[in-house]
């Protein structure tokens, strides 16, 4: 497998504020001159993030109209030299979030839901099974209550996939969002063109540091700056104090009290490295970055360290995220208009530089 280098395109076709996407945001959010300053930067690869609900009507039925907006994208890749990874980002029955996961329906193979994610793939696959530049991203960020039922349900999802597309590469991410120590649990498939996928936003509270959405945040746990290299301090109570707000998020945080460098980044990825090494598979890390709320040196620091060892362990990745979403290589938001890790024309050059630097 080519060494794939590039970015997502979150906020497009996913997580888009209320989930109501407006004709006013597809038309103007991304479009083909996005898609040429990624190639002209230099990345051969794009990741595409995709709400089922931004094509999906109703059960098992799809708007044609919100399909070919997907099948644009994918053409203006194509003319560009780019691979798409059509990620899908939100499913049916499933939700990431921390405090919703506990009713997904997804893993009970009886369910509606997991009869839609499967009817969504065998649509995708054929819709897209001659398409030269595609890759089929089952899942993003799984939150299985058992590792055994992500597995199954992918044996299933790929099964479907392969009676209509025999040659994409399908993308399967490991359980618990992705975790690095999760993948001494995901299953080795038996199927020669499975990239395995992680996402990597170690440690939290340097990379989501002062994000609004995260626990610590939310309920004024912690808030300080940390720099990287750096040791968060004081985290201790802050995990004490986010297990009573919210125990399943304060997982994040063990293990956090420490000294992180680019030793320590590599250490908290080893399982991945492991896998692949055992199994001679390619892995792909879908998603990684640190807030635009840090100061640009962390965030500088943090993402050459990560690119260093992309480049080591010889492993393909994509951004997150190309533009706004807080951690934008661009960002043209009113929010971080003075923010210092942008230039007058609202470009991180740290970062894109960075991110360069792992072209292969």
């Amino acid at each position: 497998m080519k060494h794939l280098s590039g970015v997502n395109l979150g906020g497009f076709f996913s997580q888009v504020k209320d989930d109501i996407f407006t004709d006013a945001h597809l038309d103007t959010f991304i479009t083909d001159k996005d898609i040429k300053q990624i190639r002209d930067w230099g990345f051969n690869s794009l990741r595409l993030p995709v709400d089922n609900f931004f094509f999906e009507t109703a059960p098992f039925k799809y708007d044609e109209s919100r399909l070919k907006r997907i099948d644009t994208v994918i053409s203006w890749a194509e003319k560009n030299g780019l691979d798409v990874i059509l990620d899908l980002h939100k499913a049916p029955g499933h939700s990431f979030a921390f405090k919703e996961r506990e009713s997904n329906n997804i893993w009970d193979k009886s369910s509606e839901s997991n009869k839609r994610f499967l009817h969504i793939w065998d649509m995708f696959s054929k819709r897209y099974a001659q398409r030269p530049n595609m890759l089929l991203e089952l899942m993003n960020e799984p939150v299985a209550p058992e590792a055994s039922q992500w597995n199954a349900i992918c044996d299933d999802a790929i099964a479907v996939i392969r009676k209509n597309d025999k040659n994409h590469p399908i993308i399967v991410e490991s359980n618990l969002w992705g975790m690095c120590r999760q993948f001494e649990n995901l299953k080795k498939f038996d199927d020669n063109n499975i990239i395995y996928s992680f996402h990597f936003y170690e440690p939290i509270l340097i990379t989501h540091q002062f994000a609004p959405w995260v626990s610590f945040v939310i309920y004024d746990i912690y808030k300080k700056a940390v720099k990287y290299p750096g040791r968060p301090e004081g985290i201790g109570n802050a995990i004490k104090l986010t297990e009573e707000k919210d125990n399943q998020f304060s997982e994040l945080l063990r293990g956090q009290d420490r000294m992180w460098d680019i030793n320590e980044l590599e250490k908290a990825m080893q399982p991945v490295f492991d896998f692949q090494k055992k199994y001679d598979v390619p892995v792909y890390c879908g998603e990684f970055g640190v807030v635009v709320l840090a100061e640009p040196e962390t965030r500088k620091n943090w993402l050459n360290d990560f690119i260093t060892l992309m480049k080591k362990h010889k492993v393909s990745y994509s951004y997150w995220s190309y533009k706004n979403m807080d951690f934008g290589i661009v960002d043209y938001t009113q929010q971080y208009k003075d923010n210092p890790n942008y230039d007058a024309q609202r470009l991180d050059k740290n970062t894109l530089k960075a991110l360069q630097n792992g072209i292969l």
